[in-house]
């Protein structure tokens, strides 16, 4: 078997993508809170790339697989678990501690699983639980919006968020992947790229705002077609079930 390529144009963005989770955190321990938020959002962007330019050239291989996924331990995991800490929650205490693991632990958590999937059943376009750089985001855009507006009530929030975020790492609930790139595709993916490409000039023209937004709006999405799923399933068993006129 030919052993895995370890220097590859992929593997370079993975590295970027760790990069930026590092310094996340030192920035985040010196109370550069805004730089930091904004940086695991980038870290997120070149773990969106590595995958992509993977799966356009061909290049996937089994290290790139798990370097991938140790690499969002840093950027997805402890970078937003060490942000939150020092934003609010170690004004908490024991409770702010604890608060601030659970993003760290349910996205290990969340990163292996996805290992276990891939290699048993391949990849998917939608992704079993939250994806961890998803909900890293999540908690970025809040910092972000907080420090631009100093909204305290935000500070607040993150004592809910937090929790659910995490917990949505751990769940079942299938949230969409990243559009295809072509217009050819009608139906569904042709509404989810123009939606992602609307998201991104709103992001550019007013970041700080549209974020937080557009994870509300990513987060809503995936429970909301979940219970939906249940409701149809459950009609069609009642209607299976029902004696004919």
């Amino acid at each position: 078997m030919e052993q895995d390529k370890y220097i590859t144009v992929p593997n370079l963005f993975t590295t970027l993508n760790l990069f930026c989770g590092f310094l996340a955190v030192i920035l985040a321990m010196s109370g550069h809170y805004t730089n930091s938020a904004w940086l695991i959002f980038i870290s997120t962007i070149f773990d969106a790339l590595d995958g992509k330019i993977a799966r356009a050239t061909g290049i996937n291989s089994q290290f790139g697989l798990q370097i991938d996924s140790l690499c969002d331990v840093i950027s997805s995991g402890i970078a937003p678990a060490v942000l939150l800490y020092q934003v609010h929650l170690k004004s908490l205490g024991l409770i702010g501690l604890f608060l601030a693991f659970m993003p760290l632990l349910f996205a290990t958590f969340r990163l292996a699983r996805f290992n276990v999937l891939v290699l048993n059943n391949g990849r998917k376009n939608a992704y079993v639980g939250l994806p961890a750089p998803m909900a890293a985001v999540c908690i970025a855009s809040i910092v972000v919006l907080y420090m631009k507006t100093n909204w305290t009530f935000l500070l607040r929030l993150l004592v809910i968020i937090v929790p659910i975020v995490s917990l949505l790492m751990a769940s079942t609930i299938r949230f969409e992947g990243y559009p295809r790139f072509t217009l050819r595709e009608k139906g569904a993916n042709r509404r989810k790229l123009l939606f992602f490409i609307l998201s991104l000039v709103m992001l550019v023209i007013f970041p700080e705002y549209y974020l937080p937004l557009f994870m509300l709006i990513y987060l809503l999405y995936g429970p909301v077609l979940y219970l939906k799923s249940i409701l149809v399933n459950h009609n069609n068993k009642v209607e299976a079930v029902s004696p004919g006129k």
